[in-house]
């Protein structure tokens, strides 16, 4: 496992050999290839796992961990051509462009070694951190989109379902969200 410092190093630099030379060009941002937007984490993702939770209860975190999912295979899809392309380790590309574009700093850091077990930590989560800036200290895990788009990853990565689970929280006090993946 690498300090957030180091992995921010190694994201640097593989950010260099992928970024488009103008990202922001005629009012959009793009990067490789797709158009993003910019959204800040004041309103999202608090305000809507709020509506959804007021809603739909406890099923609101299910919603955003599915949606995660296939956001997730189809980031998947997206990144392994460029991948390929560039001679880059897949996870290092989602590792780059996670950090690029917000998300937190990650880390896969067992990959399916372990029984087919993916253990994946994210310092700096948005999720968590729209939360804590929000409402403080949780009492419980946050990171329900974002468990969502690395299982959804992982599933890309072994063509198999998984599930994750967040075992870890920024928002709950731990130092960083710590993310178990495993195949059904």
């Amino acid at each position: 496992m690498h300090t957030k410092e180091e992995l921010q190093d190694k994201i640097k630099e593989i950010i260099k050999k992928l970024a488009d030379r103008n990202p922001c060009g005629e009012g959009k941002i793009n990067l490789l290839n797709r158009r993003y937007v910019l959204m800040s984490t004041d309103y999202f993702p608090y305000d809507l796992t709020r509506d959804l939770e007021e809603i739909f209860n406890a099923a609101g975190d299910t919603i955003l961990y599915k949606g995660g999912k296939r956001i997730g295979r189809d980031l998947y899809e997206h990144y392994i051509h460029i991948a390929r392309k560039h001679g880059i380790d897949i996870w290092d590309v989602i590792e780059a462009v996670g950090w690029y574009f917000g998300w937190g700093t990650g880390e896969v850091v067992e990959r399916g070694e372990n029984d087919g077990v993916y253990r994946i930590i994210v310092y700096d989560s948005f999720e968590s951190e729209s939360f804590l800036s929000r409402e403080g200290k949780s009492e419980s895990h946050v990171c329900h989109f974002m468990r969502g788009v690395l299982t959804g990853i992982v599933e890309g990565v072994e063509g198999k379902e998984y599930h994750g689970k967040e075992v870890k929280c920024k928002a709950t006090g731990d130092e960083y969200c710590e993310f178990v993946i495993e195949h059904k």
